[in-house]
């Protein structure tokens, strides 16, 4: 089972919040808050009526990635409520389980006072101790400025860019940036040969 250790967290307000892995008794809570990201937009690929999952659902699959052994959901919690959640899921395959992929979202009204760092830090935590994990990576909106500010802050750093990968509802294309963070130091041969062509 695979879960972060709970901390008490004070943010930039003073207020002070409790950073812990989720469980499914907040199914409804973190549905209420996905839908609330998803109805703001602007950083997400999914539209609101293509989510449908429900809180029985939800509950399900907050239970299935507690018991997977390199997954974790991590929740933040102000006053009873959820005003910030991240998803991390390693790759099961041999070759690429080193390394996984994670989103993350925090309330609107809970931005820019330290909600979106101490998920990733308790990540990067989480993440330094598992033996089999050397890799973070993640997706982002090119206009997503905030969010990047704070990844490369935390040592992630820009790998390539899809390019138009976004067709928002007004026609604008937007630019996917893919970015990571090595956790560990690395201790086995890196290649960046390409095949020959010839």
């Amino acid at each position: 089972m695979s879960q972060i250790t709970a901390k008490e967290n004070r943010l930039r307000t003073g207020q002070t919040v409790l950073i812990r892995s989720a469980f499914p008794s907040d199914a409804q809570e973190f549905l209420r808050m996905v839908h609330s990201m998803l109805e703001e937009g602007e950083f997400m690929i999914r539209a609101p009526e293509e989510h449908t999952m429900s809180v029985e659902q939800a509950r399900e699959w907050i239970g299935n990635q507690k018991m997977r052994a390199r997954n974790v959901v991590i929740v933040v919690e102000a006053d009873g409520r959820l005003i910030g959640f991240l998803n991390f899921s390693q790759d099961t395959r041999r070759r690429l389980c080193h390394q996984g992929e994670f989103g993350m979202s925090v309330d609107k009204a809970w931005r820019k006072y330290g909600v979106g760092k101490a998920m990733l830090e308790a990540l990067i935590e989480w993440g330094e101790r598992e033996p089999l994990l050397e890799k973070l990576r993640l997706e982002v909106f090119a206009t997503n400025v905030g969010a990047i500010h704070l990844y490369t802050l935390l040592g992630f750093k820009e790998e390539g860019r899809l390019m138009k990968q976004v067709k928002m509802d007004d026609g604008r294309f937007i630019d996917l940036v893919l970015m990571r963070k090595f956790l560990k130091k690395e201790t086995t041969r890196h290649s960046n040969v390409l095949p020959s062509t010839k």
